[in-house]
């Protein structure tokens, strides 16, 4: 009986292991981040995305993607789509991979879309989020530098 019982224990902690390694890096992952989103940003990905994204990421992320939707956990609370503090990464393919196998717990409750989107579904939700998100801050040139400036070259 002993013995089953630390070949139990062996094999839990070895599950455990592997989830723990499987999971998406905090921080990102330069892997991840090479994955190039192959659906174009536009309009009808974007509204698409935010109807999938009205079905299936509302509840927890909220209407705004604040992480106030009316089912979402107090703790951890889900992520705010809108500012710019991305845990798993900013990239869409890291993006992506969140979505695809959800966020590692017990640092979130969400759940994976793996079979329940497509790919190219997901991929227009990634639109979506990029469309209410800090991207277009990000790359928005930074206003020029007050102060003396030297003189221009002629």
């Amino acid at each position: 009986m002993r013995g089953v019982w630390s070949l139990l224990i062996v094999g839990c902690a070895l599950l455990f292991l592997s989830v723990a390694v499987a999971a998406q890096k905090r921080g990102g992952d330069p892997k991840l981040a090479a994955l190039k989103n192959p659906v174009p940003a536009n309009a009808a990905s974007i509204t698409a995305g935010r109807n999938l994204y009205a079905k299936n990421c509302r509840h927890c992320h909220g209407l705004r993607g604040k992480g106030d939707g009316p089912l979402a956990p107090k703790n951890p609370k889900p992520a705010d789509l809108t500012d710019d503090k991305w845990d798993h990464g900013s990239s869409d393919g890291e993006i992506y991979t969140l979505i695809l196998n959800g966020a590692p717990a017990p640092m979130s409750e969400m759940k994976p879309m793996k079979g329940t989107l497509t790919p190219t579904q997901i991929w227009q939700v990634v639109n979506y989020v990029r469309s209410i998100g800090p991207q277009a801050a990000a790359k928005t040139p930074p206003p020029p530098a007050k102060g003396p400036q030297p003189p221009a070259k002629k």
